[in-house]
This record gives C-alpha cells, sequence and structure tokens, in this order.
C-alpha cells in the first residue's frame, strides 16, 4: 500500500470515530465536525503535497 493510501484510510476511520463519539452523545456536533473537516483537510493536503513531491524526483 502506498503513503496516500495509509493515510486517507487513517483519516476516514479517525472521521468515523469522531463522527460514532457524537452519535453516542459524548462529543459535541459542531465541535465534532469541526474535527472531521479538519482530519478530512489534513488528509488533503498531506497527500496532495505528496504526490506533488513524488512527481516531481520522478
Amino acid at each position: 500500500m502506498s503513503r496516500q493510501t495509509v493515510i486517507r484510510i487513517g483519516a476516514l476511520s479517525i472521521q468515523l470515530a469522531i463522527l460514532l463519539l457524537i452519535w453516542q452523545g459524548f462529543l459535541h456536533p459542531i465541535r465534532g465536525g469541526l474535527l472531521v473537516l479538519a482530519v478530512g483537510f489534513a488528509a488533503f493536503f498531506l497527500t496532495r503535497d505528496s504526490s506533488g513531491r513524488n512527481q516531481g524526483h520522478r
């Protein structure tokens, strides 16, 4: 598996865990939603940056 795939799967699992916490009532929906967005953006930027660098090296 490539590094990007690992990052994306990890981000998705974190987002699912946050959504589960919201559903269980452990986390405030707005705060949880912001966390989900933050994780999504972090994963997007990590995968985007690494793909750009890899293409530059080849």
